[in-house]
């Protein structure tokens, strides 16, 4: 992994995210994302760099462990804590050291010796709690090795793990890789170590059913009790705990002070901090601590880390080769490392293959030399910076030049890439980090967004601003589909201003109230005269709305801060009352308005896909921690569907760049299962491309316990019908939702041009001779028309595929379509964005009629093509119904266009034959 490659990466996979989410076309809104992510410490913190040198080795003068061979040469800090915890009489202690400095094996092998001591005794003799069970889990696998390995404690030390998952496959016995899982073996033979959660622990000391778990325990039997990552238990669960343990201590009987307690943590604190630390564990464990109990880490000086060196042939890469420090240039990893290494060291020479044993070590020693890397750590000083600060710490003579901010940042992460590679030797022949390069981004999600009420709106966190600023910005509404942007607030009926506050917006905004409005600024009055609305004048110090467009100053303020805005009827008038709905009101899609922003979830969905994505990773695995039991639920489940999307993409713009340029949609399907199956075994194929919501079909769940399908199943056929729906949406129906492919121009579907000319050839004198307005007619404007219907088609989906049939004819009822009908389909409810088809009329308001219902309002389809066409005739407007009549039915006659029946009439849409798929279209 190269962290310094990976959190770039990372930061820019989030800002392009946001980016391609919420595009705005409304112009006094363009660039408020952009000037958002570009605003130092808003959404970013960071990247805050840090190196940790060696651990200080211990004297090694003293054998803890006669009859358990460490295998390693303990640091100083390990030391410590075994003189603490291991002996007749071991002291309570806190292990309060970095990451992957050795705690568990600070606790674990004075632990593993007290067993062995005490081997053929009954009883549970040490338990080990953990905040999580993943984190047990990982613990438990780690004792089963270090048993199994050692001759003296297999068959002679045993620990169970004892949490709320249930496993399929329970291990009775300690193995290789698990130690005792399966619940009933550990109550009738309670092991010496028992790994467990607090609320685990809890059940235990109170259920009947594991009482026979502590019937061996005498007073003094427990003598270790372990509190893993102790500073997550804080507040109430800090005090459920600490109660936990009394009660523990009062079950066994345990001797007032017999119990030796000890809690780790990486971020417990330093050493001005141990006095709230002693305190905290006292009153946690019910145990006495004092300073000398807190076991700090102990960390090389520079001048003993590194030799005395002139920096023969080390160099630092000028501006002129800035374009070469940058990762994304480069087609492998192997690359990109082999050119830094050239940039850095003008003598390079070393004949070994990158990223092998002995090109690490000899960069090891190289990095070590370089006058760079003293002086970036003496400017680090051992505490994470950022790059702002390490420019006016990194003394100049070591740059060569004095280099501007981007400049240095694109150094280091090149020259913290070699470091995070390089190894050096330990002293049983073991390669070890040559340091532990870190890299922290902070991110911040985007809740309570709130726009200044302006002619150039600024996007800003609600939670910033005061009681005196909140009052001039609202919230920000934007359209999923065509990009428009405004303001939004609560307007009641016997108010004239808009009201800011952000709970009453909300409350009413997802209960649909008939309150809450839209603002759209306008540049120019009757700016959006296609939707049906009013043209208001906008009060920037008050927010009072006034229909009246022709005042200079406020009627109600007094103040001359005008924002000229159209405010759209977003009001229905139903059987059960008014109520209001987010439709875009400019170009009609259903259910499209949505707040601006972007919550933890969805950001750190992006975050995990990019992580897993890079080849600048290599070690595909990530830990994430959440508040709450009901967070991580939701999170994991909304995590897993957000990766699987994005994987899919990956894999269909893979197979698209693999050599299926310019190939028909409907070929598309096919063509990545032939690609992709013959990549994969079965299982691999299923479970990479199984969608999240089809998991609870049963072959799949057999197919997981099992290993293998049941006979005459008929789940992978069902799974390749959803890729074909999935591609289907990617460049279709969702293609300007989201992240997509072509959001991301990556690749894009399209109407052939050449099918796009013939139609054209075959109407313009059709439309010509027809239709007066367009006597005048020319090629270009009809092609310019023809291209923008069409796309406009594709991205509501409006594309004739079989399992559309039923909805097309029912008008869109979404019930045909949904799960409960069609099994491997996503699900779609009343207010689900669905493929909208274009219709000569309708008794819903799902598809789009050509012709607007009411006189005052026009549809997307009469705006569009007056914009193409009034240049030609003003009186187009009184000929569009023939103008759609001989175009919809020439683009049937060339094919490019299906027509079928609905109940109320007729539907067109796009045959998927004629679209076909590209990296670029012209």
């Amino acid at each position: 992994m190269i962290p310094s490659v990976l959190a770039r990466q990372i930061r820019e996979g989030i800002e392009d995210f946001l980016k391609t989410t919420f595009p705005v076309s409304t112009p006094a809104f363009h660039g408020i994302v952009e000037r958002l992510l570009e605003s130092e410490g808003s959404v970013f913190k960071g990247p805050y760099l840090s190196i940790h040198l060696p651990f200080e080795k211990g004297s090694g003068t003293r054998d803890f462990f006669p009859d358990i061979p460490l295998g390693f040469e303990p640091h100083l800090h390990q030391e410590r804590a075994f003189e603490r915890l291991c002996g007749d009489a071991p002291q309570s202690t806190l292990i309060a050291t970095g990451t992957g400095s050795g705690k568990t094996e600070c606790f674990l092998l004075p632990i593993l010796q007290h067993c062995l001591e005490r081997s053929g005794e009954g009883g549970i003799k040490a338990v080990l709690i953990y905040p999580m069970n993943a984190l047990a889990a990982d613990q438990a696998g780690r004792i089963a090795r270090i048993v199994h390995s050692t001759p003296a404690l297999k068959d002679r030390v045993s620990a169970g793990l004892y949490i709320g998952r249930a496993e399929s496959s329970p291990s009775k016995a300690m193995t290789a890789t698990s130690i005792i899982t399966d619940k009933n073996t550990i109550r009738r033979t309670p092991p010496d170590i028992l790994l467990t959660n607090y609320k685990m622990l809890d059940y235990l000391l109170v259920r009947p059913s594991d009482f026979r778990l502590w019937e061996k325990n005498g007073p003094e039997t427990l003598r270790f009790l372990v509190v893993d990552e102790l500073h997550t238990f804080d507040g109430a669960q800090g005090t459920d705990i600490a109660c936990l343990i009394r009660r523990l201590k009062a079950r066994l009987k345990t001797p007032e002070g017999h119990l030796c307690c000890t809690g780790t943590s990486a971020t417990l604190g330093g050493e001005s901090d141990l006095s709230p630390i002693v305190k905290y564990a006292s009153s946690v464990f019910g145990e006495e601590f004092d300073s000398d109990s807190v076991i700090t880490e102990s960390r090389l000086s520079v001048a003993d880390f590194l030799p005395k060196s002139s920096g023969k042939g080390c160099t630092v890469p000028g501006r002129e080769l800035s374009e070469k420090l940058l990762p994304d240039r480069y087609d492998s990893v192997q690359d990109y490392l082999s050119a830094q290494t050239d940039l850095w060291f003008r003598d390079w020479d070393a004949d070994h293959e990158i990223l092998s044993d002995d090109w690490r070590l000899v960069l090891g020693a190289r990095i070590r030399e370089h006058p760079f890397f003293r002086a970036l750590l003496e400017a680090l000083a051992g505490e994470p910076k950022t790059i702002a600060e390490l420019q006016s710490l990194i003394h100049p003579d070591s740059l060569g030049e004095d280099v501007g901010l981007e400049l240095l940042e694109a150094l280091l992460v090149s020259f913290l890439s070699l470091v995070s590679e390089a190894r050096v030797r330990s002293s049983s022949e073991r390669l070890e980090p040559l340091v532990h390069a870190r890299v922290q981004l902070w991110l911040r999600e985007l809740r309570r967004m709130v726009a200044s009420v302006e002619a150039q709106p600024e996007l800003r966190f609600a939670d910033d601003l005061g009681e005196g600023q909140l009052c001039k910005h609202l919230p920000v509404v934007h359209c999923r589909e065509c990009g428009s942007t405004g303001w939004s607030g609560v307007l009641r009926a016997i108010d004239s201003s808009i009201r800011a506050d952000l709970r009453e917006f909300y409350q009413n905004y997802f209960s649909y109230s008939k309150d809450v409005v839209f603002l759209f600024p306008e540049r120019e009055r009757g700016e959006h005269s296609g939707a049906e609305g009013a043209s208001c004048t906008f009060c920037a110090s008050c927010l009072t709305l006034s229909l009246q467009t022709d005042i200079s100053a406020c009627p109600s303020c007094g103040k001359t801060e005008l924002i000229p805005v159209f405010v759209p009827d977003s009001t229905v008038r139903g059987k059960k009352g008014t109520y209001g709905r987010h439709d875009c009101p400019f170009c009609g899609a259903h259910e499209s308005l949505t707040i601006l922003g972007s919550r933890a979830a969805s950001l750190t969905s992006v975050a995990i896909s990019q992580l897993l994505a890079s080849p600048y990773n290599d070690d595909k695995k990530l830990l994430a921690f959440s508040d709450s039991v009901q967070d991580a639920a939701h999170r994991a489940g909304f995590c897993e569907a957000r990766t699987w999307r994005f994987n899919l993409r990956s894999a269909i713009q893979q197979y698209v760049m693999d050599g299926a340029e310019g190939q028909v949609l409907a070929e598309i399907a096919s063509g990545f299962r032939t690609c992709w199956g013959t990549r994969m075994d079965e299982s691999e194929y299923i479970s990479t491309f199984i969608a999240p919501d089809m998991m609870w079909l049963r072959d799949y769940d057999l197919l997981i316990k099992n290993g293998s399908l049941p006979q005459g199943s008929n789940l992978r056929a069902s799974i390749e019908k959803r890729l074909a729906w999935e591609i289907f949406s990617e460049y279709c129906f969702s293609a300007r939702i989201g992240r997509t492919l072509e959001k991301a121009s990556a690749s894009v579907a399209y109407v052939d041009a050449e099918v796009v000319g013939d139609a054209v050839e075959k109407l313009l004198e059709q439309l010509r001779n027809e239709v007066g307005a367009l006597r005048d007619l020319d090629e270009r404007s009809l092609k310019r028309f023809v291209a923008g219907l069409l796309l406009y088609l594709k991205n509501r989906g409006a594309v004739f595929l079989d399992v559309l049939s039923a909805y097309v004819e029912s008008e869109g009822t979404t019930f045909l379509i949904t799960q409960r009908r069609i099994p491997w389909m996503p699900r779609f409810g009343l207010r689900t964005r669905a493929p909208t088809f274009l219709v000569d009329r309708t008794r819903k308001d799902r598809f789009d009629p050509v012709l607007a219902k009411s006189s005052t309002a026009r549809t997307w389809y009469q705006v569009w093509c007056e914009k193409c066409f009034t240049h030609l005739s003003p009186q187009i407007s009184a000929e569009l119904d023939r103008v759609y009549d001989i175009l919809l039915a020439g683009l049937v006659d060339v094919g490019v266009l299906r027509v079928e029946k609905t109940k109320a009439g007729r539907a067109w849409g796009i045959v998927p034959e004629v679209l076909r798929v590209g990296t670029s279209v012209t």
